[in-house]
């Protein structure tokens, strides 16, 4: 803008500046709403990617669990069957009465190995132990059961059967080794494999209760073992659990194929999509398959959260460029109304006094260094937020941890550095219940005060309590009661209850009181919350388990606190239970 006072003539001035304002605000949301479209697509395609991602890795994780329990079922039932073969060796020179005494050692010292027998160059069962599960005196050929010792002489190799119905129950194979005595074939040394021993020993634990099931087919398709459907055992499951037209018919034929891989079918006693990983299991002349089978919506938890960690980081870098936005717009409209106005006066001023040039040419020299300082200001104060808002997203998309900016830092982290607290408490529970299950969580155990680690478990919970407007009284209060135990476990035990109940109760008290019980000590941790449904109160213990209501998605959790209490308590010697009625509180009773 250009104001020009000369021999005496006035030159009325530009206002091209105000519709260049204009512009620049437009162009600024443009950028604003250009950059909000990007993100949000940005946003779109990587959580595209990641549910892939995870999608594949919980697959090749469940694969994988399912190649660990095909080696150790084909270990085993290697391992057994050089057993007998081994003790088919050290009976060779024995005589039948003899060899009673191995079948027995053997019998006794490996499991899911019964009965053990001899059956003698004529066909005859002439040993056996346990002798009320053997025949002795059972004559093959006489029975027509000698099918399987012809072909152990005749091949001089150890002979397996195909599984089979056994009559003390479950499913099993029979072993045959060939006996020989200075080059002569003497006899047949038997045996049976329970195949649902060895399934309990290596199947039962590889998914976890409530997440999923294992089972064992042969290659015509016929269970060996099913954790979830144990009436299916010795049965065909094509044509008993499913048709021959479903995607588990499809699955259960790559199966009995000898094929490897994972894949989706519809379960159609659940109703349910689920996800199976299964491999082969080799032995000897035998081919069976192993699977895995898990609900598909395990994986879709894990992929929601990844969602929403993701939708939330969307949601911060959009709003720190709407609010970075809005300034700048706010900053141009300000400028350009105190532009427009500093137009008006001075136009109306040089209309008002064409004789007062000279002094009017000063202000408007005065008035354009004064402009041009403003420029240099808003300039500064333009660049400067912009600045920060680019290194803010910078830091954003980069997730890193510098300490150049500490105010940065802290002001765009904060919600990080809360996960990152939730997180350590996650690990912290993960790592207490890890060391429950496996019995290696030490206790410190010493005389202690139990009236001193209640009234210091409640001293510390008590500003929450008083912030949630709760009160909590702990009875008696000045006395003392000794007992032997680790201090900061019973510690935990208690905050935990109490950090329980304050999530729980929205008005009211919690009340915590101890007497004396057949001797011991009971403790019982009171709240007059939402309470726990009566069906609920055998599972709150188990880990990862949360009650199912509103209130409880609101306060989160990892599902690990009660059953590491029940794990500390329980290290101690005592017990846990729970009292509840829904909508009139719980009772934690802890007994030591």
């Amino acid at each position: 803008m250009v104001r020009s006072l000369s021999n005496g003539t006035y030159s009325q001035p530009s206002v091209s500046g105000v519709p260049a304002m204009s512009h620049k605000k437009f162009a600024t949301l443009a950028v604003a709403a250009l950059l909000i479209v990007v993100v949000a697509w940005f946003g779109q395609v990587t959580n595209q990617e990641v549910g892939e991602i995870v999608q594949r890795q919980f697959t090749e994780q469940q694969l994988l669990l399912t190649r660990q329990a095909a080696v150790g079922i084909e270990w085993f039932l290697e391992e057994r069957t050089v057993l007998i073969e081994v003790l088919a060796e050290e009976v060779a020179d024995e005589s039948p009465e003899n060899m009673t005494a191995h079948f027995m050692t053997v019998y006794c010292r490996s499991k899911g190995v019964s009965p053990i027998g001899f059956v003698n160059s004529e066909g005859v069962i002439t040993a056996g132990y346990p002798v009320e599960d053997v025949a002795i005196g059972l004559d093959l050929y006489a029975t027509n059961k000698n099918t399987s010792f012809d072909r152990a002489r005749d091949t001089g190799e150890t002979y397996t059967t195909n599984p089979l119905l056994l009559v003390q129950g479950g499913v099993g194979s029979h072993i045959g080794v060939p006996v020989y005595s200075d080059g002569e074939f003497t006899g047949v040394v038997f045996a049976t494999i329970d195949i649902s021993t060895l399934s309990e020993r290596y199947l039962a634990d590889v998914i976890p209760e409530g997440h999923g099931h294992v089972y064992l087919i042969t290659r015509i398709g016929r269970s060996l073992y099913d954790s979830a459907h144990k009436e299916m055992i010795g049965k065909k499951y094509i044509g008993s659990f499913c048709t021959d037209d479903s995607s588990y018919a499809e699955i259960l034929s790559e199966q009995m194929q000898e094929k490897e891989g994972t894949g989706h079918y519809f379960d159609e006693s659940s109703g349910e999509w689920r996800i199976v990983a299964y491999t082969p299991v080799v032995w000897r002349d035998h081919v069976w398959s192993v699977a895995t089978s898990v609900p598909a919506t395990d994986v879709d938890s894990l992929v929601h959260s990844v969602y929403r960690k993701q939708i939330l980081f969307i949601t911060i870098v959009i709003t720190i460029i709407l609010v970075g936005s809005g300034s700048i717009v706010l900053i141009f409209s300000r400028w350009n109304r105190e532009l427009e106005n500093e137009v008006e006066r001075t136009t109306e001023d040089l209309k008002r006094s064409n004789t007062e040039l000279e002094s009017a040419n000063t202000r408007l020299k005065e008035l354009d260094r004064l402009k041009s300082e403003f420029v240099s200001i808003a300039s500064h104060e333009l660049k400067t937020p912009l600045t920060s808002i680019k290194l803010s997203m910078d830091v954003m998309r980069s997730l890193s941890g510098s300490e150049k900016d500490i105010r940065t830092r802290d002001e765009l982290f904060g919600i990080v550095d809360r996960n990152i607290e939730r997180q350590s408490r996650l690990v912290n529970d993960l790592l207490d219940i890890s060391r429950i299950e496996t019995g290696t969580l030490k206790f410190n155990l010493e005389p202690v005060d139990l009236y001193d680690i209640i009234r210091e478990s409640v001293r510390s919970m008590r500003d929450i309590a008083e912030e949630k407007g709760i009160s909590i009284h702990a009875d008696p209060e000045g006395e003392s009661l000794a007992i032997t135990g680790d201090r900061d476990r019973l510690v935990q035990v208690f905050v935990n209850l109490i950090g329980n109940a304050l999530k729980f109760t929205e008005k009211g008290e919690i009340r915590i009181q101890v007497q004396m019980v057949a001797g011991h000590p009971e403790i019982r941790v009171s709240d007059t919350g939402i309470g726990i449904a009566a069906e609920e109160l055998d599972r709150i213990f188990d880990k990862f388990h949360q009650v199912d209501s509103g209130l409880t998605r609101v306060a989160g959790g990892s599902g690990l606190g009660l059953a590491i209490c029940k794990g500390i308590i329980e290290g101690h010697g005592g017990s846990i239970r729970a009292e509840s009625e829904v909508g009139r509180g719980s009772t934690f009773v802890i007994v030591l």
